[in-house]
């Protein structure tokens, strides 16, 4: 009895570590991905990147924030992967371009933020969002009214 209280207890500790370092469960749609991964992250990501950014009298960003932003940043190259993933992919044109862009552009913050590199950083943020608005201006669907 013991034994499978405690394995029980492990299970639950591990999901929960699993969740709080964004490892939870996969996606179960695009919808619920960039709801529930890609836009938070992207917050992260253009507020620290809006710090950073040489530009704009960069601030100092904490140990903890440069954690946040990688952390962030892998989040969305996973989402990147994701959308990469056959059962995913809405053309091999257009979508596929975008996507991939989107990885790239997602590694580039990683290394950014794993090097507290405030210039490239910045611009991998910025080049993201370009990258979410050309995309969802043919992808996402706009609802009237």
């Amino acid at each position: 009895m013991f034994r499978k209280l405690m394995a029980g207890a492990a299970l639950l500790m591990l999901t929960a570590c699993m969740t709080a370092s964004g490892g939870g469960a996969a996606p179960t749609s695009i919808k619920d991905d960039m709801a529930k991964v890609v836009q938070p992250s992207a917050d992260i990501l253009f507020d620290i990147g809006g710090k950073v950014d040489p530009n704009f009298d960069p601030k100092p960003v904490s140990a903890a924030d440069w954690k946040k932003a990688l952390d962030a940043a892998k989040a969305m190259r996973a989402s990147a992967d994701y959308l990469l993933k056959p059962e995913n992919m809405k053309d091999q044109g257009d979508w596929k371009s975008a996507a991939t862009q989107f990885q790239t552009l997602a590694a580039a913050a990683v290394a950014g933020a794993t090097a507290k590199d405030g210039k490239a950083f910045s611009s991998a943020a910025n080049d993201l969002g370009d990258n979410c608005t050309t995309c969802h201006r043919k992808y996402k669907n706009q609802r009237a009214g």
